[in-house]
């Protein structure tokens, strides 16, 4: 063990009286806290606020969205960008991205667009919220539907890795999924999809569902359900609104209805 550092083992076991007196100093010193001076500070805490949210809202509009949307194949009126910490977001491989009107996206999410395919697509439609660390990976398609709040941990498309092809996973990175596992994702409108929720390859999710936290969700989920659980069991009906009647149509929500009445809850 080097000098300083036996130097400060000896010091944090107090060998002498010399050392116990430098770890009472290094006590007291660490343990010095600022009394709370009512105007001065909650003062000092707008002003910092104010100040980093105009810093951070100059970098959004001047330079983070224009970067962003410059790799976007469409993006719609009213798109924003809310820092989190990261600026933008990082987009990994050749992704066609489509977005509609009124979208906000924290700059810490991660859209991947793998090789399995020449043209993969990631769609998102209009009003839609996209938590912090939400990973997009995408092999073919993936639709998120108009009004929906995601706060997946992540949503595929894909495997990611070769499943069934053990000497494909000896490649470098891992492999990549095969063709034949790459089902398409669709998440309906209305949806709110709690955080730490896995959609798998091959989901549809349906208008208005809820997913709680941690959720992990496959297969055809019906509309306007609550679900849970791995792997995800409906545990309830919720609501259908008559006034959705003026955005969505009559016809639409008869659908949900009917769709909802066949649903039977899981024990």
């Amino acid at each position: 063990m080097g000098g300083w550092a036996a130097f400060k083992v000896a010091i944090r076991k107090r060998e002498t009286p010399f050392h116990a007196r430098l770890y009472d100093m290094a006590k007291f010193i660490f343990g010095i806290s600022m009394p709370v001076v009512p105007g001065l500070h909650s003062f000092l805490y707008n002003e910092w606020a104010t100040r980093t949210s105009i810093w951070h809202n100059f970098w959004r509009v001047v330079y983070y969205e224009p970067m962003f949307k410059s790799q976007c194949r469409r993006v719609g009126k009213n798109f924003r960008m809310w820092y989190s910490g990261n600026g933008t977001t990082r987009i990994l491989g050749n992704l066609g991205i489509y977005i509609g009107d009124n979208v906000a996206m924290f700059d810490k999410v991660s859209l991947v667009g793998l090789t399995v395919y020449d043209d993969p697509e990631l769609h998102i439609g209009n009003n839609v919220y996209i938590a912090p660390f939400v990973r997009f990976m995408v092999a073919k398609r993936i639709d998120v539907g108009d009004y929906s709040m995601v706060g997946c941990h992540i949503i595929m498309d894909n495997s990611g890795h070769p499943v069934a092809d053990a000497r494909a996973r000896m490649m470098p990175g891992g492999g990549h999924p095969s063709k034949n596992g790459v089902r398409p994702v669709r998440i309906g409108a209305l949806c709110f999809l709690g955080e730490a929720s896995v959609i798998y390859p091959g989901t549809t999710v349906g208008d208005g569902v809820v997913a709680k936290v941690g959720t992990h969700i496959m297969g055809e989920i019906p509309p306007f359900c609550l679900i849970e659980g791995n792997p995800c069991r409906i545990v309830g009906k919720l609501p259908i609104n008559d006034d959705l009647a003026e955005v969505f149509g009559e016809e639409r929500v008869q659908a949900w209805r009917q769709a909802q009445d066949a649903v039977v809850l899981d024990a």
